[in-house]
Parts: structure tokens; sequence; C-alpha cells
């Protein structure tokens, strides 16, 4: 009769809300085959598979979050290049999520505890780099920092806090489709396409048992319920019919029950709830959602429903900790559609729901580690602590914020009772030694690894993650902490510390791109070359003109003026005709009617441009450079000396040239291969060089022709890009590592033993060009077909780029020329501006820091800027080692006030009381009673005076007669 017992949870059902309910708007519709579920959830937050940037992006968003999220409103994390294969919370801690990819890469983020806003970017550490993809991530559920990942045939086991690989499982025949833990965390079953379940014991990296499992190759998925000695899994039979196994590891040689379903194509996502033993089953692709009940004797799975919803395309199960459970919900899943996310909570109908039902909740996993890292290396397995979930027992259960700490560090109780504690208290936060340790890490920069300036010291010596881009990450480097103690054993009184404490707050974060009016677009421009290499920058722009290189045979450059705005003519515009492919040009930046041409003849060509424009095509340059033996590669003028211009070569070497005698001065050596690219120092006095060979070298050209310093630059051999930032105190490099993922690396110049700090970006063929704008100490990053501008703030401090906000246009561009400083209207806090040249026009595009008090001159943005656009030596003076700094000037109008002088702001009215001030006013019911029984009794109050009617004068007796 044990199929009759009766089941709390047997009438347990799915609510599913109303539309208004859900997340809507978002695109997951085209996502890539993975063994990843698709989404996840902590008791903070939900993060999601989305088809941006080729599946690299995921969405991100507060757990209880409803309503449209398309475009812009979806906050996401840009975590990889490639598609993220799996993610996982951890356990202990609802701000931290692991990630990995097809990029063969698997990182570890901090998530903010205030919310996240725009795009996150910068992980806490990159965990590993592979030779092969990751297909799956797994925390441990009861051992602290222990993280497990899958790729190709085995799984390894990982320290997080230390970063390092510790334990790995290869006993299996094929890829590793799906891998989990058992409830203590010490052992670990696996399926692979080789048709096989195996159980590991993982600290003795012992194969315990094996089993044939479902006879398909395809996917399949493991399951360990719990703390129980049985296992789930879900694949499909020899007649691709998917099933579902339940086996018994005491009897591990066949399955103790088994289901067969339908033969969709989506494999059979399984989840389980130990507190209740229900179990939840879906498909990729399916329409409904299989509940089934786990028994302890046959049939051992009970189907109870099946919830039909929108078409999935995955499914994740919320921690108990979020429940609402005075409505008795049991369990939530949270289901990902094409276009939504629709929660669905499964309830347990009730007759009232006023009071706790303590039955239904038995005690769940509080979210305290009980073993750190290094204890479970060592063998020891501690059950599971345990917590109830009665409101009236607790005050709140809060969210774990644990910063990478280990076990009894740092420690926030999940429960705190209100007459004890408000949780506020437990919000403060302290500064984790990111201030402290930024003149630590610039010491020792050069001296260190990628990794180990990712790390962060904490006060109490330990190791954490590093930091991630506090501008949109505002709690990531504080870590909690308890108050002081006083000399006599109380809580000293202190206030919580601020959550921006310590963090580097640029006044550029929220800076905003966008093209200006239509009415200053040049229009129609035609037959753009398809033939200049990538590693040229392709289109340059001054105050005055154009340059823009034509398709088709004699090397065409188009000048356009700037002042000709609206449509070109369809019959084409005038052109300088080179005679031979261009291969790179750049506008003099002293004089606005000077170009110069590089060509793959080996010659560079000077042209001088009429006052008025070209009015015709021509072919009779001013002037040729004739030395270099091979094409051109680059040429670069120099940044404070008229008339000096490198250029580099496919022969492998620099030569600068004098342009007012025409004549080679000076010819750099040393290259073994290919040179990138060539980039001046900002004073003029240095430059360095990209090469093939996977080398930067500086140069002292007027000391020597050898270089003067060569470290290891960029894994990739796809070209590059140099830029001097921060004063010549950071060397920026952009390139690609060796899988082609784009990346941004940050050096130090005096230094190239290691990089600094490195951010990879995306995939994509193109090469990353820069441009650095000196006054606000911002990079900005973008290459030919892109759609998007990268920013970021350049700074000494770790990690030395920042992100700021992003500009995306409507389409592709071929790329982007900033202007000279005069350019830019100040007025509307405007402190850049580009061209952007797309396949049919140009458009202005301005980029500005939003402000309220425009009236006045915003001198906190705008210092005074350096003249570039004049000349501070002559070539003779520079070759013959003088040196001038550039001069600077005020870019503030005469009109116009500074910020800085702007009167002070009268404190606006509050719209509520603070608590202060409400102490002072505040009145307890026994006061307000007797003041109002004070109030009455003075109304009430006995007046033996005259009533007022008898004060009013009368008629006399006589008037009555008539």
């Amino acid at each position: 009769m044990w199929k009759f017992k009766a089941s709390k949870y047997k009438n347990a059902a799915a609510k599913i809300p109303k539309k208004e309910e859900w997340i809507t708007d978002i695109s997951a519709c085209n996502l890539n085959s993975s063994c990843g579920n698709h989404i996840e959830a902590s008791a903070a937050y939900m993060v999601f598979n989305t088809d941006l940037s080729g599946g690299g992006t995921l969405g991100v968003l507060p757990l209880n979050a409803k309503g449209r999220f398309g475009g812009e409103n979806l906050t996401s994390i840009q975590a990889h290049s490639d598609f993220v294969t799996d993610f996982n919370f951890s356990h202990f801690d609802d701000y931290l999520l692991a990630t990995c990819s097809q990029d063969s890469t698997a990182k570890i983020w901090h998530l903010p505890a205030d919310g996240v806003s725009g795009t996150l970017c910068n992980p806490a550490c990159i965990l590993t780099h592979e030779d092969k993809q990751i297909e799956n991530v797994l925390w441990n559920p009861n051992a602290e920092n222990v993280l497990a990942l899958s790729l190709d045939v085995k799984v390894k086991i990982f320290d997080v806090l230390k970063q390092t690989s510790c334990l790995e499982l290869a006993d299996h025949g094929d890829l590793v489709q799906s891998f989990s833990w058992n409830g203590d965390g010490s052992q670990m079953v696996t399926s692979a396409r080789d048709k096989a379940i195996r159980i590991f014991d993982v600290r003795a990296k012992k194969l315990q048992q094996s089993a044939d499992g479902h006879q398909s190759n395809k996917d399949s998925r493991v399951l360990w319920l719990g703390d129980k000695d049985q296992i789930l899994s879900t694949g499909f039979n020899m007649i691709r019919q998917r099933e579902v196994y339940l086996w018994d590891t005491r009897n591990f040689n066949r399955p103790i029950k088994s289901l067969s379903f339908d033969s969709s194509t989506g494999i059979l996502m399984p989840f389980f709830d130990s507190d209740t033993a229900m179990i939840f089953i879906a498909g990729k692709g399916d329409t409904s959602i299989r509940y089934l009940e786990l028994t302890d004797k046959d049939p051992y799975l009970v189907e109870n429903s099946v919830e039909t919803v929108e078409q999935l395309k995955g499914l994740t199960l919320v921690p108990k900790r979020a429940l609402d459970v005075m409505k008795c919900e049991v369990n939530r899943l949270l289901v990902l559609g094409q276009h939504s996310i629709i929660p669905v909570p499964y309830i347990v109908p009730r007759k009232s729901y006023r009071d706790f039902n303590a039955d239904l909740y038995p005690d769940t996993f509080s979210g305290v580690p009980t073993v750190t890292c290094d204890q479970w290396l060592n063998g020891e397995t501690k059950a599971p602590t345990l917590v109830s979930l009665d409101p009236s027992r607790k005050s709140k259960l809060l969210l774990r914020r644990r910063f990478g700490l280990e076990s009894g560090e740092g420690e926030v109780s999940e429960q705190i009772p209100s007459e004890k504690k408000s949780a506020d208290e437990f919000q403060s936060s302290r500064v984790s030694g990111s201030e402290t340790q930024t003149n630590a890490s610039t010491k020792q920069s050069s001296d260190t690894s990628i990794k180990e300036s990712q790390k962060v010291s904490l006060d109490d010596g330990s190791e954490s993650f590093g930091t991630m881009r506090s501008s949109h990450l505002p709690s990531d480097a504080a870590s909690m902490t308890e108050k002081p103690i006083s000399s006599d054993g109380d809580t000293a009184k202190q206030k919580p510390a601020k959550i921006l404490a310590a963090l580097r707050q640029s006044k550029f974060r929220h800076l905003q791109g966008s093209p200006m009016h239509k009415s200053l677009n040049i229009e129609n421009v035609r037959n753009l070359s398809k033939s200049i290499p990538g590693e040229s920058d392709f289109f340059h722009a001054n105050r005055a003109f154009c340059a823009i290189p034509l398709g088709g045979a004699g090397g065409l450059i188009a000048i356009l003026s700037t002042e000709n705005r609206g449509r070109l003519p369809d019959t084409g515009s005038p052109a300088l005709q080179n005679g031979s492919s261009v291969t790179d040009f750049v506008f003099d930046p002293f004089d606005d009617h000077r170009l110069v041409v590089g060509c793959d003849d080996a010659k560079i060509r000077i042209w001088n441009i009429p006052k008025g424009g070209l009015t015709e095509t021509t072919d009779n340059a001013s002037g040729f450079l004739r030395g270099h033996t091979e094409k051109i590669y680059f040429v670069r003028f120099h940044p404070h000396a008229a008339d000096v211009l490198a250029s580099g070569s496919y022969d492998m070497t620099v030569r600068l040239w004098d342009l007012q005698s025409q004549q080679e001065r000076i010819k750099l050596i040393g290259h073994t291969d290919t040179i990138f690219c060539f980039s001046w120092s900002q004073d003029g006095k240095k430059c360095a060089t990209s090469c093939k060979d996977g080398q930067i070298r500086i140069y002292d050209p007027r000391s020597s022709v050898q270089p003067v310093s060569t470290g290891a630059g960029l894994e990739g051999s796809r070209g590059g890009r140099l830029v001097w930032t921060c004063d010549d105190q950071i060397l920026i490099a952009t390139g690609f590592d060796k899988s082609s993922v784009r990346e941004v690396v940050a050096f130090d110049p005096r230094s190239l033993s290691s990089p600094l700090y490195k951010i990879d970006l995306d995939t994509s063929p193109s090469i990353l060009v820069p441009y650095y704008d000196a006054d606000s100490s911002t990079l900005f990053l973008t290459g030919r077909g892109d759609s998007t501008v990268k920013a970021y703030e350049v700074a000494q401090d770790h990690p030395h780029l920042f992100s700021l906000s992003d500009f995306k246009a409507d389409s592709l561009h071929q790329a982007l020329s900033f202007l000279p400083k005069t350019e830019i209207d100040v007025r509307k806090v405007e402190f850049a501006r580009a061209l952007r040249l797309t396949a049919n026009s140009i458009e202005p595009v301005s980029f500005k820091v939003p402000r309220t008090k425009m009236e006045f001159f915003q001198d906190d943005l705008f210092p005074d800027t350096r003249v570039t656009w004049k000349s501070t030596l002559s070539s003779a003076q520079w070759f013959q080692g003088e040196n001038k700094t550039q001069i600077k000037i005020s870019l503030k109008p005469d009109d116009m006030k500074s910020l800085s002088e702007a009167p002070a702001e009268m404190p606006k009215q509050q719209k509520y009381q603070s608590f202060e001030v409400y102490k002072t006013t505040y009145k307890t019911d026994e006061q307000k009673k007797e003041e109002l029984l004070s109030a009455m009794n003075t109304k009430l109050c006995l007046n033996d005076g005259p009533l007022p009617q008898d004060l009013t004068e009368g008629v006399d007796p006589d008037e009555w007669d008539d």
C-alpha cells in the first residue's frame, strides 16, 4: 500500500503568473547548443544566456525583476569572447558567479550588492585558460572556494582562492557531458559521450564505480539526489526516445527505475529539491515541465503533474531562501523562453496562509560552508548546516557576501534577530586595501604576472580576488567586517562606512556618445577601397579635410572638405592618384593641407592640398621619399616637431625623415619580423614598435638605432596598435591573443618584463584602433566593421583600465577620426568629437558628459589643453637633440563663469525628516494622550462669568405690547 501513502506535496501545483509579472523583450532565441542550463539564480540575481555578441554576453537581472528589458534596458556581463557554455552561482555567496566558455577560459565574477548598471566587463579573476573548450562549471556544495570544471575527457578541481588546479579526474573515454557532486561534496558522478556513468572519490582521484548508461551517445545529464544514495540520469535510448534512469549507488549495476518519454530532440534537464523530494524535469525546446516525487520504495518516481509553459530554452531552481514561505511556496522555477523569463512558483494549497506552515518547510541548507578548501583537500567532511525558514524565529534571511574569504573570516550571520542587530549594521563595509594596494602594485607591477596583479591584499592578510571595475561595481573592493570592540567589551559606536568609500569614481564614467544632426553629415560616399591593409587606420580627418581611400587602380584617395556637407555628386569626388596601391596615409598635425601617403612601391608621397580643396583628380605629388626596399607599412608624424616623419616597411626597418630636406636622417633596426605599428611618446623623445615576433621595442632614436628596452608583447600574429598614455607612464597595446580574442593590455614602458593588466574583449577580425584624449585620460577603441566605440579611463593605479560607457551606433562603421580640441563645444560639455566613416556617409559624433549646471564652464572636466595643432620645434632642432613641451591654453569662453566659482546651492528641503530630527519631535502614545486630555480640560474648564446671552441688549417691556 506504499503507493497510496499521502504526501504533503502531492497537490503542489504551479501558479504561472500573468504576463505583467514576466520579464519580456530579452533575446535568447538563437542560443547555441551546450551542456549548460542557460539560466541560473541565486537569492539576489538571475543570470542567463543571450544571443548577443555571439553568445559571449550574459544577461543579469535582480531575482524579483519584472517588465520589459529589451535593448539598452538589459544589464549584462560581457563575460567571454565566445559562447558561454555554463555558469553557476556559489552556494555560499549570492553574488559570486563562475562562468566558462567555448573560448577555453573560466572566470569568476563578483556582482555588486546594490544592483548592476550598464555592462560588467572586468572579472574578479580569470581562473584558467585551457587548450580545450570548457563545458561545465559547478561549485562544491559543502567546501568553500572549491570549483569543478569539465573539459574534453577530464574534470578539473580548482582552489578558487589560490587560482590553482588541485585535482584532476581523467578516467573518461570521451567528452564529459555532465557531472554532479553528492550532498557532502566528497564524491562526484559523471556522464560522458562513451555512454558510461562513473562515480569518483574526488579527493582520492579514484574511480569507484562505473555502469553503462543511456544507449545513445547524444547529450546526457546526471544529478546526485542530495545526501541520498541515489542518482538521476537523463538521456536517449537506441531509438532516440528520451528516458530517465534512477540509480542506487549501493547496487550500481543497473537502474532501479526507468521512465521513457517522447522522441523530442532536447535533452531533459533534471532538478531536485532535497527538502521536499520534488523532482522537476523539462527538455530544451519543450513546452511542458514535469513534476515528480521521489519515494523510498517502489515505484520510486511518482509523476504528480505536468505544467504547460512557453517553449523553453533553459530552466533553473531558485534557492529556498528566496521563496515566499507565507504563501506556501515550496519551490520556484525560472523558465528561460525565446524572449521572456517566466517565474513558475509551486504552491501547496492550504485553507489559511496567515501562519507559517512548518510541516512544509523542514530546516534547509543555511549557505554556510562547513570546511575550507584546504580542510576539504585534507579529507575533512562535515554535514551541511541547516537553518529554519520560519519568519517569526528570525527577522530576515540576509544574502551572503563573502568576497572569497576563508571560512570564519568576515562571517555574516544568515539570520539576525531584530531586537539585537539591524540589517544596516551588517551592510557596513571596510576598505579592502585597494587604496593602499595602489602604491604597492605600481612599484611591483614590473615584477609580477597578470594573475598576481589581479589579486587584492585584504586587511587580515589573506588574499582575495582583484576588484572589478569600481565605477559600476561600487562594493567589490570592500569586505564585511565586524565593528571594533572598545576596551570595556562593548561594541564601539561607529557609522557604517559608505559603500563607495576608497573606490575610484571617474567624472567621465557616464560619458554619452551621440551622432550630431544629419544636416552635418556628408552623404553618398561611394566606392570605398576594400584593399587597404587592416593595419591602416583607413580614414583620417582634420579641421579642413577628410581623406578616404577609394577602390580601383591607381591608389586613389578622395579629399573632401569638411565644410561641404550634404550629398556628394554621383559622379564621384576629386582624388589624389598615387599610381600604386595605398598602404597607409596621415595628415600633418601642424598643416591641414599636407597629406603623406605610403604605397606598396616602397615610396612615400607628399601631397599639398590647395586651400580651397581639390577641383579635379591629380597625380602631381609635391615630393617623394625613397629609401625603403619593400612596401610601406605605416607613416606617422612627430607630435611636437614639424617636418619629422616616421615610416615602417616590410624591410623590417623604421626610418625617420626630415621633410624640409626630404632626406632620411635615422634608420632604426633590431626587428626580426614584420613591424605591426609605431607610436611616438607623448613628449616626443621616444617611440615604440610592436612586431610580429611578439616583441615590443622602445627606442630613443636620437641616442641609439637599437632598442633601449624590449619585452614580450601580444601573443597573436594578426596585427596590433600601441599608444602612450598618462604622460608616458603607461603604454597601451591592442591586438589579439593566441586564440584570436581581441585584447587590451597595459604595460609599464620603463620595464616590459610583464603586463600590468589585460582585458579580453571579443572575437573579431578587425584590429582595435586606439585614440587617447590626454585631457580626460580617456582611451577610445574601435575597429573596422564595428558598431561600438569602447571607452576606458587610463590611470596609474591598478587595474589601470577603468571601463566607461560605450557608444553604440545604429550601423557598422569603417573608422573614426578624432578632431582637435578646437572643434569641441565646451558649452555643451563636449570633451571630444570625431568623424565616423560608414559605408556611404561621414557622420560627426559628439562625446559629452551629462551635467546639470551647463551655464557654467566645467573647469573640473576641461583642464588647460595642449596645443597639438602647433609645432614646438623645427625638424633641425629636434634632430639636434632639443626638446620643448607643448604650450597649454584654456578652453574657457570669456563670457562663461567657471563651475568652481558658482555660488553655493541652498540645501534642498528634505522630503522626509531625518532620524535625528525625528527623535527630537517624537512623542509616545502616553505623551500624546496627556496633551489631548490637557487640551480638553482647558476647553471644558468652569467659567463664573455671565453667559453670552446675558450680555446681549434686550427690549423694553412696553415694546411687547405692540
